[in-house]
């Protein structure tokens, strides 16, 4: 039985030289910072020593604080052969991409405590599938679980039609982690209702960018940093995506980046911004888009589109009217096409259709979002 109460660690052992280094990324986010396992055996009782040449970090301690030290949050013991094992996950320092400077969030930094460790909270772990019989749940068998839910989609499918059946799933991570989930609605059930956690239909990103012409994730860390203006609707990266923003958003902003947040609540991040020279438009929950649309009316009005990238990027008449778009068309399960339904032809006609929308007008749109008007229409180039 454990205690029910918290315990400090008070002594985290060195990984010795011949310890096992893994690379690894965080899956806390999409932002996927890079990690090192350092694992060697129980069984023996060897540690690293302090010198550079007793440990597998290489280097003396003790060290700064920013140096290689392990904080008790990056420790634990796990099974590894059936053996136990030390285990060490730290940011890694060696790194060339994401988090460079070896940091991480609070959430990273914490990997090694949601490793399976029976003298843990994580007993509590599911470790086989659950069947509730005779009223009680039951562990049973990868396979016998499979058979059961394959057997009750095939079911439903067959008795009210093919999209009754419908799957939602996770995208990020590892293909590892993604494929049985794909193979099992896809090729088992057969269901064509199926696709991910972030989009209506099986298509590759969210719909509504895509339409606008946006590839969502389309940019690089390093856009985000080298953007004269950043604008972030509905988040704060901060809290979401925090090495993103200390490692790339952070620096750029102390380097007179324009940051701009549509968020109802001060956060962290948003607060930073502020005090920094940033904006924040305290819209109500879910008015983003006439907040945006305002915005950019008040650009059009006054002629501070980029009219060369426009010209050379933006769809034309023959492009959008082409039937460019996403999934298979014409065919009476599919949740929508862009076949000849947008509802601008290029960028003059999208201009005409937003003056004539009452809700981007920066009144309007301010009171829709409660707004002050004044914040949605100040100068993106200001």
């Amino acid at each position: 039985m454990g205690t029910p109460y918290y315990i400090p660690e008070t002594n985290i052992p060195l990984p010795p030289v011949n310890a096992d280094i893994i690379t690894t990324a965080c899956d806390y986010c999409i932002v996927a910072c890079g990690y090192k396992v350092y694992r060697w055996p129980l069984k023996g009782g060897a540690q690293g020593g302090p010198n550079a040449d007793e440990n597998a970090f290489g280097v003396d301690f003790p060290v700064d604080p920013l140096g290689a030290w392990v904080a008790p949050n990056q420790y634990n013991v796990v099974s590894h052969n059936n053996e136990p094992h030390h285990i060490i996950v730290v940011p890694d320092k060696d790194t060339s991409v994401v988090n460079t400077n070896g940091d991480s969030s609070v959430r990273g930094g914490a990997i090694a405590q949601k490793v399976y460790n029976p003298q843990t909270p994580t007993r509590d772990r599911l470790k086989s599938p659950m069947i509730r019989m005779f009223g009680t749940l039951m562990p049973v068998s990868w396979d016998f679980a499979l058979d059961i839910a394959a057997e009750v989609g095939s079911h439903v499918i067959k008795k009210h039609g093919a999209n009754a059946y419908a799957m939602k799933m996770f995208s990020y991570g590892f293909m590892e982690n993604t494929y049985a989930v794909s193979k099992f609605a896809l090729r088992h059930i057969s269901t064509a209702n199926f696709t991910f956690h972030d989009t209506p239909s099986d298509v590759t990103s969210t719909p509504g960018f895509r339409d606008a012409g946006f590839d969502n994730f389309g940019p690089s860390y390093q856009d985000w940093h080298d953007a004269d203006t950043l604008m972030i609707c509905g988040t704060d990266p901060y809290e979401t995506k925090t090495i993103l923003f200390t490692q790339w958003i952070m620096p750029a902003i102390q380097n007179g980046q324009k940051t701009i947040f549509l968020g109802p609540r001060r956060t962290a991040g948003i607060a930073y911004a502020e005090q920094n020279g940033g904006l924040w438009i305290d819209l109500q929950p879910g008015t983003d888009l006439p907040v945006v649309s305002a915005i950019a009316r008040v650009i059009v009005e006054n002629g501070w589109e980029d009219k060369e990238w426009i010209k050379k990027w933006v769809n034309n008449k023959f492009e959008s009217s082409s039937g460019f778009g996403q999934g298979t068309r014409n065919t009476p399960w599919q949740w929508r096409t862009t076949w000849g339904k947008f509802h601008t032809k290029d960028y003059d006609d999208w201009k005409k259709w937003l003056l004539a929308q009452d809700f981007s007008d920066p009144q309007t749109a301010a009171d829709i979002a409660q707004i002050d008007v004044q914040k949605s229409t100040l100068p993106l180039s200001g």
